[in-house]
């Protein structure tokens, strides 16, 4: 079958650009022309596929996988590997008679242009000088994380690098031969130094000279470099900054949880290198209120509040370092937590009725904008031609890609798909994990900062094209926007309340210094260096490829994202949102065996995945366990947790009580979760059924011969009663996840005791 432009793939995917022009080779755009459905489904995750997935986090940088069809499906002679989020530029023309009597409404006509963003090697000397330390940059801190993964090999390739203004985005990932190091990187970056801009020339000579001589070993001390010089050179910088929010009740609810700051009062500062103490810092906020009757909106108040008091004197400060800034982010988030928190346990909340909200926050700390999050309230990045989410929501799909069970596209039409994982006051702080990230200013951007109220359905990939991409070569207000994409969100979703928070960034040129041709990294010895890819609060123990979550009690269910048709609501651009966001790839690279997801063996055990131990309660990380389900009793994959394999309790409650007995499961065993519960103390409990065990329907069946390994346990207690089919107790949520794996397919002989 031809893939030529116009070809329709699997019955779905219209072949959008054949790669004629400026598509790179082997790269082509399809659209998706039925998003309302779900792509195929994965029996096998490959393992090409795999490395997107464990990179998940890294939204602002990396394509996500979005479809991945067999030569069965698609009549080709090799695989499609189909990246969201690509690195793909969209503008919207008008004809000359509709543009001139153009409304806000007007999100139905116009042509679609869309072409792949410019390399790094194409739009190099085009960039100002900021720009291009920022771009070297961003491939220090991506570094060690993709070597992490082994694709680091990826970043030596300056065509694989496109360039969304200050943003580096990567067209796909490339597997590691040989280990790269940072002097064939300082060897890439030489072909760079004579087309450098003049003031900052020199420096890059001596830095891509320093990498080649050794003298620059890590890339933590590569980055602290780098930051060094734009620390430096940014002091000549001058930036305008416009920002405004405002929230809605919406026309289903009957009170608004939602808050934002500053609401209903548009700002602007112009700021420069040597601004200090402005009157109004740029902070914007948005949140998103959880428990319904049960106060969701004092939550949200009380972050709004607590943030505001916290970040705003830290704009009084200049010149702290980016790993400063992010651990002072934590620490306010933490903060608001712990007040959350403690109003529930003060209240004697628990389960359900906690109240809690989510949170994002947008701080300018010159020449930086830094992005923090907790939960599904989302930031987006939009520029003249692009419009991308830069956080990861912290829900279940989310998560079950990130750890590679599933493609998001298909996590997310899972029915817990959108309930959280984490927000403030659900849970203690040692369980909370905000994500941290930084953007230089040097660039015309809007940052969008929202409520799911508008970010579901995928409606602001749909309406940033012709309401915010406008903003950023037009000096008008902001104001009318925020109103016109919350009337759209009422008319569009209307479920939920909704907030909107935008703002805006115009650097206007200066004379900016020349850069010495030596070192410029600024002692920072109080504090470890932070990478502004990788979020922030990541336990040192964990990859950051992998990171690690918090549970919460409240399963703030939202619809899929991709559930309704848009044809009724949005007209031509229905297939762009999807499709342009869909890059089809013909991976036909070294071949790679696929790895299957077991779901009869796989253990949702975090500590399995990351291959590191992990603290006790990072390890519950999970949604609620469903009655009915079917879990495997295995050997704890964490040294020194549960070393006694799973222990059931005759009654759910504390630890120290002497009263209650406990029994322990054979390892092998297979059981049924038969109820759940909550205790007064705030911990999740179920109570489990033994189905059956590995020598057979009883503890007196003679064991059989088998082909599996034999499971060595350490210390074994042989004093330990040992359940039998039919027995039941209880255990603590989180430790099921950890001396257990989900079944997602059970045989009869398994069933056992526990057939209806």
């Amino acid at each position: 079958m031809a893939t030529h432009s116009g070809s329709l793939i699997a019955g779905r995917f219209l072949v959008w650009n054949d790669g004629s022009k400026s598509t790179p080779a082997g790269h082509q755009i399809w659209l998706d022309t039925r998003p309302d459905h779900p792509t195929p489904s994965l029996e096998q995750i490959p393992a090409s596929v795999l490395n997107y997935l464990k990179l998940f986090s890294l939204a602002q940088h990396i394509p996500r996988p979005y479809a991945y069809l067999t030569p069965e499906q698609t009549g080709l002679s090799t695989p499609v590997l189909m990246l969201d989020m690509a690195p793909i530029g969209v503008r919207i023309t008008y004809p000359a008679a509709e543009n001139a009597g153009s409304s806000l409404d007007s999100t139905s006509g116009g042509q679609i242009e869309a072409v792949f963003l410019p390399t790094l090697a194409q739009i190099w000397t085009q960039g100002s000088a900021l720009q291009q330390l920022n771009w070297l940059r961003q491939v220090a801190s991506l570094w060690p994380v993709l070597a992490t993964e082994r694709v680091v090999a990826t970043l030596l390739d300056l065509d694989g690098l496109r360039a969304d203004g200050a943003l580096l985005r990567l067209t796909t990932l490339v597997a590691d031969g040989a280990s790269p190091t940072l002097t064939q990187l300082g060897q890439r970056w030489h072909d760079l130094v004579a087309t450098a801009q003049p003031s900052v020339r020199p420096y890059l000579k001596w830095l891509v000279k320093a990498l080649k001589d050794g003298h620059i070993a890590s890339a933590k001390d590569l980055l602290a470099e780098i930051e060094g010089a734009i620390q430096t050179l940014g002091q000549g910088l001058l930036v305008t900054v416009d920002w405004a929010a405002d929230t809605d009740q919406g026309p289903t609810r009957d009170r608004n949880e939602d808050a934002c700051y500053p609401e209903k009062d548009p700002r602007q500062q112009r700021l420069t290198g040597q601004t200090e103490g402005v009157e109004t810092p740029p902070l914007l906020l948005v949140c998103d209120g959880i428990g319904g009757h049960e106060q969701g909106n004092v939550a949200s108040q009380t972050a709004i509040k607590l943030l505001q008091q916290e970040l705003e004197p830290l704009t009084q400060q200049p010149h702290l370092s980016l790993a400063a800034i992010a651990q002072r982010l934590r620490q306010a988030l933490i903060l608001a937590n712990d007040a959350i928190a403690a109003r529930n346990n003060d209240e004697q909340r628990s389960a359900r009725a906690r109240m809690g909200t989510t949170v994002v926050v947008a701080l300018v700390h010159f020449p930086y904008v830094s992005i923090a999050h907790v939960g599904d309230s989302r930031a987006y990045r939009v520029s003249p031609r692009t419009c991308y989410q830069i956080t990861v929501d912290d829900d279940v799909a989310s998560r079950e890609a990130q750890m590679g069970y599933a493609l998001y596209s298909e996590a997310a039409q899972l029915p817990s798909g959108g309930a959280l994982i984490q927000a403030l006051g659900i849970s203690d702080s040692d369980l909370l994990y905000p994500t941290v990230q930084h953007l230089l200013l040097d660039d015309r951007a809007v940052l969008l900062l929202c409520s799911d109220g508008l970010s579901d359905y995928d409606r602001v990939e749909a309406l940033a094209p012709y309401l915010v991409a406008p903003l950023t070569s037009a000096p008008g207000p902001i104001s009318p926007t925020v109103e016109a994409l919350i009337q759209q969100a009422n008319r569009l979703n209307g479920h939920d309340n909704v907030t909107v928070g935008l703002m805006r960034f115009i650097p206007q040129p200066g004379a900016l210094p020349t850069l010495p041709p030596g070192p410029l990294r600024q002692a920072n010895p109080t504090l470890d260096h932070d990478s502004d890819t990788v979020p922030a609060a990541f336990p040192k123990t964990v990859p950051p490829s992998t990171p690690v979550v918090s549970p919460t009690t409240q399963a703030n269910v939202r619809p899929a994202r991709s559930g309704m048709a848009w044809g009724p609501f949005l007209g031509g651009i229905a297939v762009v949102l999807t499709g342009l966001g869909a890059v089809a790839l013909a991976w036909d690279r070294r071949p790679q065996a696929p790895v299957a997801l077991q779901p009869l063996q796989t253990s949702w055990s975090i500590a399995a995945l990351a291959g590191q131990p992990l603290p006790a309660t990072a390890l519950a990380a999970t949604v609620d366990v469903p009655v009915g389900s079917y879990w495997q009793s295995q050997q704890a994959a964490t040294p020194g947790l549960e070393t006694n394999g799973l222990l059931l309790r005759s009654q759910p409650g504390p630890p120290a009580d002497a009263g209650v007995a406990n029994a322990s499961v054979a390892t092998g065993s297979v059981l049924r979760v038969v109820s759940r519960q909550t205790t007064a103390d705030n911990v999740d409990w179920v109570r489990l059924r033994v189905c059956s065990i590995p020598s057979g329907a009883s503890l007196d069946q003679r064991p059989q011969e088998t082909s599996q390994p034999p499971i060595s346990a350490a210390n074994p207690n042989l004093s330990q009663q040992l359940l039998a089919p039919g027995d039941e107790g209880w255990v603590q949520t989180r430790q099921l996840y950890r001396a257990a794996a989900f079944l997602e397919l059970v045989t009869p002989a398994q069933s056992g005791r526990c057939l209806p």
